[in-house]
């Protein structure tokens, strides 16, 4: 029997290589970095992580390869405890990897192989899945399989359709819009496929569809519009070290809050401060904000 998820996160999984260097080398340079640590990354798992550790019933699924990587991202997700998850298995194929190297001042250059996650096809999913949802969460795959679930969803259940779209092209996003409800990138994807403002952005991606559009922008905080009332919500200051994994990190808190009936702005603010509190360690999941953590920062900015 099929348990009942409060949301179900679909996308890449990663091993993040973390390394803290005064700057990126030049081309034939050796470096020396300070402090290093291996984690887990990704759309799946760190937004869906965030979703269940703030009480969510979360559900995962995403692929690998046959190499070792696949063990370390097993072993992360195993030890989540999420609700339902379901690692496709791809033998022949690696793995996603990432090499992040973080400077001092919190700036990142990140190296990227995207694995296997591209094999993963929509005939693979067990479509009951959709049916025992209340919210689908979809980003870093293939645009096409993410265009078939999402008709299949809205087709055929009352799952709301949570997108992020970071790597998006705009062709890419105005197909998906018809079928999305709430659509999230950042500000770095907006000037790169829309240009204009955060604000501009919303309007544009809820007059194509979606019923809340968001613009993340860092430690300036986010632009949320519900089609009726814009809202500019700040966030908190912290000392950040690292920002891989925060938009993973809002998207999770940000689905949980929707998810428990909070209403847009007040659910945008618990998610700044949570992905504010996760950049203060290096990598997406070394900082796991607790619910008691985030409210008591909710009326300090």
């Amino acid at each position: 029997m099929i348990q009942d998820l409060d949301c179900l996160f679909i996308g890449s999984s990663t091993k993040d290589i973390l390394m803290v260097v005064d700057a990126p080398p030049a081309s034939d340079q050796r470096i020396s970095a300070s402090h290093f640590t291996i984690t887990c990354g990704g759309v799946s798992n760190i937004a869906g992580a965030a979703h269940q550790n703030l009480g969510g019933i979360t559900g995962v699924i995403s692929a690998v390869g046959g190499d070792e990587t696949s063990h370390f991202i097993r072993q992360f997700q195993e030890d989540q405890g999420f609700a339902y998850t379901k690692l496709f298995t791809f033998p022949d194929q690696f793995s996603s990897t990432s090499l992040v190297q973080v400077e001092k001042n919190g700036k990142r250059c990140l190296t990227c192989f995207g694995g296997c996650i591209d094999r993963l096809t929509f005939d693979m999913l067990d479509k009951a899945l959709f049916h025992h949802t209340r919210m689908v969460h979809l980003g870093v795959m293939r645009p096409e399989l993410m265009l078939e679930i999402c008709r299949y969803c809205k087709e055929n259940t009352q799952a709301l359709i949570s997108i992020d779209s970071g790597n998006l092209s705009r062709e890419n996003t105005d197909l998906l819009l018809p079928y999305t409800d709430i659509f999230i990138p950042d500000n770095k994807t907006v000037a790169k496929t829309l240009g204009g403002s955060v604000e501009d952005a919303c309007r544009y991606y809820v007059s194509h569809g979606a019923k809340i559009a968001c613009v993340t922008s860092g430690e300036e905080g986010t632009c949320a519009f519900d089609g009726t009332q814009m809202y500019h919500i700040g966030a908190p200051k912290v000392h950040v070290l690292d920002t891989t994994g925060a938009g993973d990190n809002f998207h999770g808190a940000f689905l949980y809050c929707l998810g428990q009936g909070m209403e847009l702005p007040q659910a945008v603010k618990f998610a700044n401060i949570y992905a504010s509190l996760t950049c203060e360690g290096l990598g997406g999941h070394t900082v796991v904000p607790t619910r008691e953590q985030v409210m008591a920062r909710f009326d300090t900015f």
